[in-house]
């Protein structure tokens, strides 16, 4: 899903103008409030990312609807009573995780990372800066073989999507653990070679 591809038909671009529509993609999502004008983002981003050449779009959506279901579940829950428009405010909010999950997978699939960190090294961005970011675009792929893993082994158990609470939490809590145990690593290995580096220095 979050996997960079040479072949994209983006792939050549300079990673400053992928960087730049990234930020305003989200700056668009996070401030449209109109149905409409969202729809019509979400449609142009995922016409965008399959003229790019992605084609992974059930994985997409398998990966972004356990997450809405629990998001709307949670509106309804704590929005009842507020007098908000909850269809609207809900629809609303779905085409907005669904655009910035969209224009992430575009941002991902179409830039190589090691030229984004080049890049953005050349520009002399600190290392607190593109470091963050390499770790997330280089170990999202890592995670989502983790859910695929993690999903094949609930369903072994005989656990499914007809039980969708009890299907999103066997599926998030152990992905949790998964991640903070690699963030963790990724911790160490940092304090190591930092360590290496001041006692070499």
């Amino acid at each position: 899903m979050f996997q960079y591809s040479s072949k994209s038909l983006f792939s050549g671009v300079r990673e400053e103008f992928k960087i730049l529509f990234l930020l305003l993609v989200f700056v668009a999502a996070f401030s449209i409030t109109n149905l409409a004008v969202q729809a019509v983002l979400f449609v142009l981003l995922f016409a965008l990312l399959f003229v790019a050449g992605y084609r992974d779009f059930l994985k997409l959506f398998a990966g972004l609807i356990p997450f809405l279901l629990l998001a709307n579940a949670s509106f309804v829950l704590f929005l009842a009573d507020t007098g908000i428009d909850l269809v609207h405010f809900t629809l609303v909010a779905n085409f907005r995780v669904l655009s910035l999950f969209a224009a992430t997978a575009f941002f991902t699939f179409s830039t190589d990372i090691f030229a984004l960190v080049r890049m953005m090294k050349k520009a002399h961005i600190p290392e607190l800066v593109y470091l963050p970011i390499y770790i997330l675009f280089r170990f999202l792929p890592e995670i989502e073989k983790d859910l695929v893993e993690i999903s094949s082994i609930q369903r072994i158990k005989g656990i499914t999507k007809r039980q969708p609470i009890l299907y999103i939490e066997s599926i998030f809590l152990p992905l949790l653990f998964t991640v903070l145990q690699k963030s963790d690593d990724l911790a160490i290995a940092y304090y190591l070679r930092k360590k290496r580096e001041t006692e070499s220095g």
